[in-house]
């Protein structure tokens, strides 16, 4: 299960623990969270991951979860690609 929290410089990050593919019901793209185990931060311009992390971390005020995104390796973000130029979505 994903939490939304958002850090002191006003950041809002979706934090969720890998286990498998995933597929979130309010963004289009599936991110593929299969490569490595782990805690994973993901704002709009930035992802980190977490290998070592608390049992209960979904049990975190706000402020801890930000210092965890804060000790978290920056990732590649995964986004959705822009369709190409005139191509239609769904066509």
């Amino acid at each position: 299960m994903a939490t939304r929290f958002v850090d002191a410089r006003g950041t809002e990050w979706e934090v969720w623990e890998a286990s498998a593919p995933r597929r979130l019901a309010d963004a289009g793209p599936v991110r593929t969270t299969d490569r490595a185990p782990g805690l994973y931060f993901e704002s709009a311009t930035a992802r980190r991951r977490l290998a070592s992390y608390p049992q209960w971390w979904e049990a975190l005020p706000s402020r801890d979860l930000a210092a965890l995104c804060e000790a978290a390796r920056p990732e590649r973000p995964v986004f959705a690609r822009p369709a190409a130029p005139g191509v239609r979505n769904g066509r």
